[in-house]
């Protein structure tokens, strides 16, 4: 007996088939690319709100101590300097709105604080002074530009001071975390997400 061998015919994709997967890979890409940078930028934004959680509590301890708030972020026990290579946020206060209590700032003093590692600086103090400092600046951004300048820190500040009845503050974190949003105003600005003594986080400008 002869045995029957079925020959297959060859197949394959034509021209117009591979364009239409290579147009759909094309549509895919435009859309998921964006939205990866967009998760990329998220999971950036994570770290600001573990940066204020620890001023935020070092603020509390420091109240409950002293009974004032105050911008000295080392020597109240925040101090980041060592992970500045790692962030992407600068954070902390860039200016004393209102006069710090005078009778609560002398109880402060009375009650062990430093009034020389404490002075309650008007003005925003970079983290080169020490204990003294009221913010720190980001190490990592997007290309060259990072935020390493006070002027990225908004609505950040001592808030009302002036009594001891209506004590307050805002600290901020500023970061550059998205190609395009890199300035520090307006719609293409970086972003910025604060948190007050009430504990509620605001994000004042999205940056991605």
């Amino acid at each position: 007996m002869k045995k029957l061998v079925k020959k297959m015919g060859q197949s394959g994709f034509t021209l117009v088939e591979l364009m239409i997967v290579v147009a759909i890979i094309g549509i895919l890409s435009a859309v998921a690319v964006p939205n990866f940078k967009k998760y990329q930028a998220k999971s950036k934004a994570s770290e600001a709100k573990i940066q204020l959680a620890a001023a935020y509590t070092a603020e509390q301890a420091f109240y409950g101590d002293f009974g004032i708030y105050a911008n000295c972020l080392a020597y109240m026990g925040y101090d980041p300097r060592a992970e500045v290579a790692s962030r992407y946020y600068a954070i902390g206060f860039d200016e004393l709105a209102a006069a710090l209590d005078a009778t609560a700032t002398t109880t402060a003093i009375r009650s062990g604080m430093s009034s020389a590692g404490c002075p309650g600086e008007a003005a925003a103090v970079s983290s080169a002074a020490g204990a003294t400092d009221t913010w720190y600046p980001a190490g990592k951004g997007n290309g060259a530009v990072v935020a390493d300048a006070v002027t990225y820190i908004v609505d950040a500040s001592m808030g009302n001071q002036s009594s001891l009845a209506t004590q307050t503050f805002t600290i901020s974190a500023a970061g550059v975390i998205m190609a395009g949003f890199t300035n520090t105003t307006g719609a293409t600005g970086s972003s910025v997400i604060t948190l007050t003594d009430k504990k509620i986080f605001s994000n004042v400008r999205q940056g991605y």
